[in-house]
C-alpha cells in the first residue's frame, strides 16, 4: 500500500463532527474526494539561511509554491491532505506545523492587559477543524509506522545478526586495504570513543538570536470534556510561544499562559507541560503572528545519525550544502572532514547515483563514521529494500595530502573546523590555505565545486584570496549554527589556464 492509500484509509477512519453516514461506495468515494481535495498550510522550520534551498525541494518534490517568512529559518506552502507523508520525507525541514491561521499585519493594543486579552480572543475564533483533522491523520500515521516498523524488525532479526557478523569481517579487512578496493562499510565493533566534529547540534530555538521561547500549562479548569474528548480520552496540550521583536508590551511566558489558557476553556483539555498529545504554536514576529499544530515531536535533522559526539553536523545542513553543489549521476564527492559522517551519509541516502567518501585525520571520527553507514545500512535492511549497500566509503587521511589522483573529484562539501573546539584559530592560518591548494589538487578543473562551512571567516577570506589562480567565489549562505554567525561558501574550480597564468 503507497503512502498517499495509507493517508487517504486513515483520513477515512477520522471522524470530523461533519460527516452524514453514507452507504458503501458511495461514502468511500467521498471520503476519498474529501481527501485530495482538503487542502492545507504547512509551516517548516529549516536551517537559517537555507530557505530558498527547502522550498527549491518543495517545488520539486511535492509540486508547492513555498512563501519565506520574515522570520528567518520558516517556511509556509500549501499541500493536499494525502500528500502528508510525502511532507514528512523532505530532508531540508528541522520541524514540521499545520498552520491554523496566519495575520500578516496582527495590531496588538497597547497596554499589555488589553494585548494578552486580545490572544484570549483569539483562541476561541480561529478555525480549528481542519488543521486538528490533519494532527488526528498525522497521529495515525505515526502510529502504522511505528507497527511496521517493529513487525520488520522483527522479522529480520535473525538475518541482520548474520550479515552483521560477515559485514564485521569484511570491515575489518577493509580499514587495512587500498582505498580503491574499500566496499563502503567500516569495523562495526569498533567503540564509540569522544567525537570531534566541530558544529554543536542545534536546539529548536536556534533560528534566531532574538527569538524568545516559552510553554504554557494552561490554566487549571474542568468541564464536560465534549470539545476534549478523542477516542475517549482527554487531549493533553501545551502551547510554545515564540515571540521575536521589541515593540510588545508582553513577554512570551505571559503570551503562552494567557493564549494556553484560553485553549483549556476553549476545548477542555488537560495540560501537561512534558507528556502532551498536542503542542499549540504561538509564532510572534513584529507584527506577524501564526498559530500552528505540531506535526513532528523530535526534529528531523535527527536522522541516520546514531553515534553523536558533543559536536555533530545536523543532517538538514548537510542536504542543504550537497544540493548547493548539484550532484550529478556519476559524481565523487568528498568530505575531508566528516567528523561523524553527517555529510557523506545524507548525500548516499539521497544521491545514491553519485559515490560518497568520508575521510578524517582522527581515527576516533573515522570509526564514528564507520559505525554510523552500517547503522545506515540496518535501516535499509529492515525496510526490506531490494539493496542493501550504498556508494559511500570511509577512510583516515591527511586532509593536506590526500591519497587522491589530480583532478578526479567533483565536488568537495566539508564542515571545516571553527577553531573552537578542535584545533584553534591560530592553527587556521595555515591548515586553511593547505587545505584549499589540496582540494584545488583533486578537484577536476572547470567543472569542480567545493560546498565549505566555517565560522572563521577572516580566516577564510584570507586563505581564499591567495587561491584566486584556483578557486573563485560563486555564492555564499549566512547560517546560524548551535548560536554562532557562520558561512557556507560555494567555490568553483577554475581551469588549468588560470594556474597557468598564475605560475608565470
Amino acid at each position: 500500500m503507497s503512502e498517499e492509500e495509507k493517508a487517504v484509509d486513515a483520513f477515512s477512519e477520522m471522524n470530523l463532527g461533519d460527516t452524514h453516514k453514507q452507504s458503501g461506495e458511495n461514502r468511500e468515494a467521498d471520503l476519498n474526494t474529501s481527501c485530495k481535495d482538503t487542502v492545507v498550510t504547512i509551516g517548516a522550520t529549516v536551517p537559517t539561511g537555507f530557505e530558498l534551498t527547502a522550498a527549491d525541494e518543495v517545488q520539486e518534490k511535492l509540486g508547492s509554491q513555498s512563501k519565506i517568512s520574515k522570520d528567518r529559518g520558516k517556511i509556509y506552502f500549501e499541500i493536499p491532505v494525502i500528500s502528508l507523508p510525502q511532507v514528512h520525507q523532505l530532508r531540508s525541514v528541522d520541524n514540521l506545523f499545520v498552520v491554523v491561521q496566519e495575520f500578516k499585519d496582527y495590531q496588538f493594543k497597547e497596554t499589555k492587559g488589553d494585548a494578552l486579552k486580545d490572544l484570549e480572543d483569539l483562541a476561541k475564533k480561529l478555525p480549528w477543524s481542519d488543521p486538528l483533522a490533519v494532527w488526528k491523520l498525522n497521529t495515525s500515521l505515526k502510529k502504522k509506522k511505528t507497527r511496521q516498523k517493529k513487525g520488520s524488525q522483527q522479522s529480520n532479526m535473525k538475518k541482520q545478526k548474520l550479515d552483521d557478523d560477515m559485514k564485521d569481517e569484511s570491515a575489518v579487512k577493509g580499514l587495512h586495504e587500498p582505498l580503491q578496493n574499500i566496499i563502503g562499510l567500516a569495523s562495526a565493533e569498533i567503540q564509540d570513543a569522544q567525537k570531534t566534529d566541530e558544529v554543536t547540534p542545534p536546539n529548536k530555538d536556534e533560528l534566531s538570536d532574538s527569538n524568545k521561547e516559552s510553554t504554557s500549562n494552561g490554566e487549571n479548569g474542568s468541564g464536560d470534556c465534549q470539545k476534549g474528548e478523542m477516542e475517549g480520552q482527554v487531549l493533553k496540550f501545551r502551547v510554545t510561544c515564540n515571540r521575536a521583536g521589541d515593540n510588545h508590551s508582553f513577554t512570551s511566558n505571559e503570551a503562552a499562559r494567557d493564549f494556553g489558557g484560553a485553549v483549556q476553556d476553549f476545548f477542555q483539555w488537560k495540560a501537561d507541560m512534558t507528556n502532551f498529545d498536542v503542542e499549540v504554536l504561538l509564532n510572534i514576529h513584529n507584527h506577524e503572528v501564526v498559530v500552528g499544530i505540531a506535526l513532528t515531536e523530535e526534529s528531523l535533522h535527527r536522522r541516520n545519525i546514531t553515534h553523536f559526539g558533543p559536536t555533530t553536523l545536523r543532517s538538514t545542513l548537510a542536504y542543504g550544502m550537497l544540493r548547493l553543489c548539484d550532484p550529478q549521476p556519476a559524481d565523487i564527492i568528498i568530505d575531508p572532514m566528516c567528523g561523524t559522517g553527517a555529510i557523506p551519509i545524507e548525500g548516499a541516502a539521497e544521491w545514491p547515483n553519485c559515490f560518497h567518501i568520508a575521510g578524517d585525520n582522527n581515527p576516533q571520527a573515522v570509526k564514528r563514521t564507520a559505525n554510523n553507514i552500517l547503522s545506515l545500512l540496518k535501516q535499509i535492511q529492515s525496510k526490506e529494500s531490494l539493496s542493501d549497500s550504498k556508494p559511500i566509503d570511509s577512510i583516515q587521511w591527511d586532509i593536506c595530502n590526500l591519497p587522491l589522483r589530480t583532478g578526479s573529484v567533483d565536488a568537495i562539501v566539508t564542515d571545516m573546523p571553527f577553531g573552537k573546539r578542535i584545533g584553534s584559530k591560530k592553527k587556521n592560518w595555515d591548515l586553511y590555505p593547505a587545505c584549499l591548494m589540496e582540494m584545488g589538487r583533486i578537484c577536476r578543473p572547470r567543472t569542480g565545486r567545493a560546498v565549505l562551512l566555517t565560522q572563521d571567516r577572516k580566516c577564510f577570506a584570507k586563505a581564499l584570496s591567495k587561491m584566486g589562480h584556483i578557486w573563485r567565489k560563486s555564492h555564499t549562505i549566512w547560517v546560524n549554527v548551535g548560536g554562532l554567525h557562520a558561512a557556507v561558501y560555494l567555490l568553483k574550480r577554475l581551469g588549468e589556464k588560470n594556474e597557468e597564468a598564475k605560475s608565470k
